[in-house]
């Protein structure tokens, strides 16, 4: 089916400006090598029970936050992003950053809160039946209205392309990631009972410009002009049509702080907490 009829174009929630926060200094090391999913996976494997790995995470994870707080002086914090909803991290949480000015906010579903806020982002301008897509680099989550699903990504066969690492002279590992975000869509689209999507919202994670370029994440397909419209096109997006926002993975992090009625405050600092931290920050007006 052609997707032709869908538009896409480069969105920028009100008030929302993303921050390079994964590359920030913490003890001596860059917050990605401290602060991500790689070494929780691995701990976990190895059959380090959750409550561990959150206590092992409160450290670098107050520091950033406190960092981060001299900087930008936020009114509150806001946590989001399959970390977590690590056993334990709550109440890890709280103890950890109890000294900190600012209060911080954990959203009530951690793992598909910015999903459901882009259903609600799409809504807010007239979809019937929205589509929201969340590409994380170890998962894609999807919802639409009464539904949500995980893809995971299969590292072994998209195995992830690091900064400074070369990527394959053929392209394939750009085919590769068209068609495991691609398939993804199309599969869940095929479990659907209800009307065929009318709008969808896409977060990528890297850099976005105004004309869709991607930036730099582990899929390696920074510079590639074509990656929007190709998801699209094997998507298997119905002929119908409809507007199709896309931004950053941080960006829809925020937004879902915007939604979230615990949040009070005029400046949130936003983490997203997955294969490495993304950040945000929401300015309300």
């Amino acid at each position: 089916m052609s997707a032709s009829r869908w538009s896409p174009r480069r969105h920028h929630p009100a008030g929302v400006s993303p921050l390079e926060v994964w590359n920030l200094p913490v003890f001596g090391r860059e917050l990605w090598e401290v602060l991500g999913s790689p070494w929780v996976e691995e701990d976990r494997r190895a059959g380090v029970p959750g409550a561990t790995l959150s206590a092992r995470m409160m450290l670098p994870l107050a520091e950033a936050l406190f960092l981060l707080g001299k900087q930008h002086a936020p009114d509150a914090a806001y946590l989001s992003g399959g970390l977590a909803e690590l056993d334990g991290f709550p109440a890890a949480v709280r103890e950890a950053t109890a000294s900190l000015r600012c209060p911080v906010h954990i959203a009530l579903s951690p793992r598909f809160a910015p999903v459901r806020a882009g259903l609600r982002m799409l809504e807010a301008q007239g979809a019937r039946s929205p589509l929201c897509v969340d590409v994380g680099q170890t998962s894609i989550k999807l919802a639409r209205p009464g539904t949500t699903r995980v893809m995971e990504r299969n590292l072994s066969t998209l195995p992830p392309l690091f900064i400074g690492q070369p990527r394959p002279t053929d392209g394939h590992h750009i085919r590769d990631t068209v068609a495991f975000i691609a398939g993804a869509l199309r599969t869940f689209l095929a479990e659907g009972t209800s009307e065929p999507p009318d709008a969808l919202c896409l977060a990528l994670p890297c850099p976005l410009d105004e004309d869709l370029m991607p930036g730099g994440c582990t899929y390696g397909f920074e510079g590639t002009a074509s990656l929007v419209p190709d998801i699209l096109a094997q998507s298997g997006l119905p002929d119908t049509g409809g507007p199709v926002l896309v931004l950053n993975d941080a960006e829809l992090a925020a937004e879902s702080a915007r939604r979230a009625p615990q949040v009070k405050g005029r400046r949130v600092l936003c983490l997203s907490l997955g294969f490495g931290p993304g950040g945000a920050l929401l300015e309300r007006g």
